[in-house]
Parts: C-alpha cells; sequence; structure tokens
C-alpha cells in the first residue's frame, strides 16, 4: 500500500510522535508500506522481520546508508564504519572486528568497575539524581578510558568537545534544512558542530603522533593503540592516522550515547518492577555475595543479562535503521527501486505481540530456555543485524551488566518523575531528565 504524504507532515508526526506514529500507521497499512512524499525518493517503511533479515543479512553487498545522512555526518566521523561504504568499509570492518572480540574487550572490565566504583562512592543515602545525566557522565568517563586512557583535565576537554559535535548533531536530525546546508554555514548549530568536531580531530591527532613515539609495548592498552598497532592478516598494513582518527570519533560518539540510554531506561524499568529487583538481588547475593563483579561472573548471572536483554527490547537505543537501495530489490511484497530508502523498526518490531507475549510488559524471565532461538529470524535487532550489525555490540552488552550488578547490590534507586520517550532522534531518550532517589541498601 501506498501512504501519501508531504514530507513536512511526515517529518512533524516522526518529531511529535515517532514510535508510536510507526505504530499507527503499520494498524492502518500493514507491515511493509510505501510512503511517498512528492520531489523525493520513495520511502518504505518495514516491520516484518522476514524482510528485515532479508535486507540487512542476505543481501549482497550490504544495503547502504542513505547519501543524505553520510553527506550530514561525513564532516563529523570521517570515513569511519558508520560513514563509510563499499571496499573501504569492508577493510576497515576485517581490520577493526579482531579489536572487539570478546576476549580482548573483556580487559576493558577492571576499568570499568573501577569507575563504577568511584560513582558509587560519591553517593549519599537519600541523594536524588538525574538518572540519565548520571548514567552518560559514567559511560562517558568509561568510553574516554577504553579509547584514550585518558582522564584528569584532559577529560573536560574531551567532554566540551563532544558536547559541542553532539548538540550540532542533534540539531541537524530535527531539520531537514540544517542537514541540507554546507557545513561551513556561520548558523550557531553548525557552527558549535565544526568546533567540536575539529576540537577532537586535534586531540586524537595528538594522541597517535605520542603513541607512535613512544611505539606499541610502552602505550597504555587501550583501544587507540588497538587500533594504532593492528595489522591487516593478508598485507600486513596497519590503518592510516587518518583512518585511526575516523573510527576512534565513531567509536567515541556511539561508545556512550546507547550505554547511558540503556542503563537509564534499566533503573526507570526495575523502578516499577519490585519483584524483578528482588530476583536480581537474590541472584547478586548469591554468587557475589557482596564483592564486585568481574567479567568472568557474568555467565553466572542470567538474570542480570535478561533484565538487559528484556529493556533492549522495549528500548532499542536506536528505534529506527534505515538504509539505500543501490539497485532494485524484489521481496514477496513487490519490487523496490533503486535509491529507495528502506526504514526498519526494531521498536516497533519488538513489540509486535505475534512474536513476544504481552509486549508492552517487561518481563525478563521470557529470555529463559532458549526463548530467543525460537524467535523469528529478525524479531529482535536492537543493535541491527547482519555484516552491519553494530561492532561494540559485546562492549556494550558487557559494560551494561557490569554497571548494573555493581550498582544494583549497593543502592535501590527509585524514580521520582515518569519517564518520556523523546521524539524525532533516532535514539530512544528521555524528554526530560528523569529524577531518582538513591537508597543504599
Amino acid at each position: 500500500m501506498i501512504l501519501q504524504i508531504s514530507f513536512f507532515e511526515l517529518q512533524k508526526q516522526f518529531k511529535q510522535h515517532g514510535p508510536d506514529f510507526v505504530g499507527k500507521l503499520q494498524s492502518q497499512y500493514g507491515d511493509i508500506f510505501r510512503v511517498k512524499p512528492p520531489f523525493l525518493p520513495p520511502l518504505y517503511f518495514v516491520v516484518d522481520p522476514q524482510v528485515n533479515y532479508e535486507l540487512l543479512v542476505k543481501q549482497s553487498p550490504p544495503l547502504a546508508k542513505p547519501k543524505l545522512i553520510r553527506r550530514a555526518t561525513r564532516s563529523s566521523f570521517g570515513n569511519g564504519l558508520f560513514t563509510s561504504e563499499g571496499a573501504l568499509w569492508r577493510s576497515q570492518r576485517q581490520l577493526m572486528q579482531p579489536v572487539f572480540h570478546h576476549g580482548r574487550i573483556g580487559r576493558f572490565a577492571e576499568r570499568m568497575i573501577h569507575h563504577t566504583e568511584q560513582w558509587l562512592a560519591a553517593r549519599q543515602d537519600g541523594e536524588v539524581i538525574e538518572i540519565d545525566t548520571e548514567m552518560h557522565t559514567l559511560t562517558f568517563t568509561i568510553v574516554v578510558d577504553a579509547l584514550f586512557s585518558t582522564t584528569g583535565a584532559d577529560t573536560a576537554v574531551v567532554a566540551q568537545a563532544l558536547y559541542d559535535l553532539g548538540a550540532g548533531l542533534n540539531a541537524q536530525s530535527k531539520s531537514v534544512a540544517l542537514t541540507l546546508l554546507p557545513e561551513w554555514s556561520p548558523l550557531p548549530a553548525l557552527r558549535q558542530k565544526q568546533r567540536g568536531s575539529q576540537t577532537l580531530a586535534r586531540l586524537v591527532q595528538a594522541m597517535i603522533a605520542e603513541r607512535r613515539v613512544i611505539g606499541e609495548a610502552d602505550s597504555p592498552p587501550d583501544l587507540l593503540s588497538m587500533l594504532l598497532f593492528t595489522r591487516d592478516a593478508e598485507t600486513g598494513e596497519h590503518m592510516s592516522d587518518q583512518q585511526i582518527q575516523d573510527e576512534l570519533v565513531t567509536l567515541f560518539i556511539a561508545g556512550h550515547e546507547t550505554t547511558a540510554v540503556l542503563l537509564a531506561w534499566i533503573w526507570v524499568l526495575l523502578s516499577k518492577h519490585p519483584d524483578t529487583v528482588i530476583k536480581l538481588h537474590e541472584e547478586l547475593a548469591r554468587v557475589l555475595d557482596g564483592r564486585v563483579p568481574t567479567l568472568a561472573d557474568l555467565l553466572q548471572l542470567p538474570i542480570t543479562a535478561s533484565i538487559v536483554k528484556e529493556t533492549l527490547r522495549l528500548y532499542p537505543p536506536a528505534w529506527f535503521i534505515f538504509r539505500e537501495l543501490a539497485e532494485p530489490i524484489t521481496i514477496e511484497a513487490g519490487t523496490m527501486a533503486a535509491g529507495s530508502i528502506v526504514f526498519m523498526f526494531p521498536y516497533t518490531v519488538q513489540r509486535d505481540g505475534r512474536y513476544f507475549h504481552n509486549p508492552t510488559t517487561f518481563y525478563p524471565e521470557r529470555w529463559a530456555d532458549g526463548f530467543e532461538r525460537n524467535l523469528p529470524k529478525g524479531a529482535y535487532f536492537p543493535f541491527g543485524m547482519g555484516s552491519r550489525i553494530c561492532i561494540g555490540n559485546g562492549f556494550a552488552s558487557m559494560e551494561a551488566q557490569l554497571l548494573l550488578a555493581a550498582i544494583a547490590q549497593r543502592f535501590h534507586l527509585q524514580a521520582i518523575d515518569e519517564a518520556q520517550i523523546v521524539s524525532g532522534v533516532t535514539t530512544l531518550g528521555f524528554a526530560k531528565s528523569v529524577r531518582m532517589r538513591v537508597n543504599k541498601r
């Protein structure tokens, strides 16, 4: 079916109603429908697991991100994994994949716990915090340490650069006009974005130069060193300094936002489900007995893991994914023309009652007994799927589980405010900060 709608009305509905708007369209038009704004390429909205799987996993070569998005983000991300395509993307993904192997990212578990313990030590019994702000601060500190081994005064400089860059990108996500304008335009949002991007670039360039001088043996074991000294298995070549910079900035932007949002939603959901909290506390007491969690403990914490998985189901950090078709693709419902842009919606599919019983209910127990293996392919994809699945998904999941375990065994967090989803951007954050009271256990 075809939905005739102006682009401005489509943008308005996305801004004001976000995921609810897509759900209403699905109920009216079905699981696959075409949206045809005048003067723009066809848009396809897909909320069908089988088609999701076909498009993201089985298509070869992988579908590309839309040109408009790549244009808007290239000045910030360069040719990192987020924006690159074709042979460059394949080469970079092949080089970087071993860096994110479970065995290598596991070395960061101790640092995650170190920073979490510092955060916990600063908490006061009965204190009221803004949970989204606090989780952003904590995950920011962790990702800066993981990427650059940077702490103290340098972190403040990085924080300001990230804030400037993020504010500009956020403004572009809400305005097509800002996306279409040249990056050198003198508008405040674009100038702020450029300022942040240029500052980050200078910082990363200086770090790369320093590491090249001191060499691999004396460099700290962080992600910068891993990328800097990684060689292509076939050619023996290293990444160029520019490519390392692009990848680090990409990882930097993505490496704390999604995990911070995930953790904030976890605390909000647990605040509403005391029965789940009791089960979590029992598991932590049985396995940890008061000590700090380690990477090895995660295998013994299935309830902790299921809380993370269930939160990702209800509130996937990116609630939609989009791709551009370089050539026509035929699916059961018909043929999608070359140049079409396809939107896929983890949020909507993962709340579909055909695949999940009581789909809007927070019920971590559903993930027991191999539940995920019996789901249709393409029904659960909070980090995407296929060859372009988020390369840091293992890092994010490990971080979320460790931080959940470390914090939950020391404090109980109770929401004071009702959480409301922010509309109009890809990340499912809060419309306004959510206050929570922190009580010692």
